[in-house]
């Protein structure tokens, strides 16, 4: 086993070693069970999320072992060089690797359990109660990560949550699920930055809202940026679904 452990966690090491055995043993409470796995756990008082990555094929096992960071190393890094660039993502605990015969078999990846909400439940309650407001912020906070050259690449409608600030009624957003991220040395052109919107899922008119906010922010035309976008995103389903249907072939 490779564990690498944020120095402030250094005391949760016992625990953290045991994570494929609390996997195996059911601990704790499934956030989500699909490709990967999620489980809160406690540990140490605290209350962590817990990611078991779906194990790689035998060619990617290779390539992560010799050629390629795994996607928890990735996840844990880019989540530290997020919150360095002044970008929330949930505090990053620690990455786990184990590895079977030399080749990387299962990988994990913890980080503080965060209760926000989804950005996907602001896109479908729109235009109702506070949707617009937490839209027209979210493409501020898309704009300014794409001022910073940072490219999420799998930017949708769940993989950022948010919350208000009562005190101050401002928006705050997380980026989550970060193993895939290109960070440029500089801003994200128009083009790229609207074609990042295309996996965004949810309602139309509350994706074109977004698009129209967005706009305004970067200083784009609205119409063009609202057309482009929809182009965008048609594309990205067609092409899912043509390779859904080679897959299954």
């Amino acid at each position: 086993m490779k564990l690498h452990i944020a120095p402030s966690y250094e005391h949760l090491r016992p625990q953290l070693e045991r994570l494929p055995e609390l996997f195996a043993a059911g601990a704790g409470e499934t956030l989500h069970a699909g490709r990967n796995t999620i489980r809160a756990i406690e540990m140490g008082g605290q209350r962590l999320a817990a990611k078991r990555f779906k194990r790689p094929n035998a060619f990617n096992s290779l390539v992560y072992a010799y050629l390629r960071k795994s996607k928890a190393q990735r996840a844990y890094e880019h989540a530290q060089r997020l919150r360095a660039m002044g970008i929330d993502s949930p505090e990053p605990i620690a990455w786990c690797e184990i590895r079977r015969n030399g080749v990387i078999a299962d990988t994990y990846f913890v980080a503080r359990y965060t209760s926000l909400r989804p950005l996907l439940d602001a896109i479908e309650r729109y235009p109702a109660d506070d949707s617009r407001a937490v839209l027209e912020s979210f493409a501020a906070f898309a704009a300014n990560l794409h001022k910073l050259g940072v490219e999420h690449k799998d930017f949708n409608s769940t993989n950022t949550i948010y919350a208000c600030d009562p005190a101050t009624q401002d928006y705050r957003f997380q980026l989550i699920d970060i193993n895939r991220m290109r960070f440029h040395p500089r801003a994200l052109s128009p083009d790229q930055g609207i074609a990042n919107f295309q996996r965004l899922t949810g309602r139309t008119d509350a994706f074109l809202y977004i698009l129209d906010r967005y706009a305004a922010v970067r200083g784009l035309e609205s119409f063009a940026t609202r057309l482009q976008g929809a182009r965008c995103r048609l594309n990205f389903r067609y092409r899912r679904r043509l390779k859904y249907k080679l897959r299954r072939r």
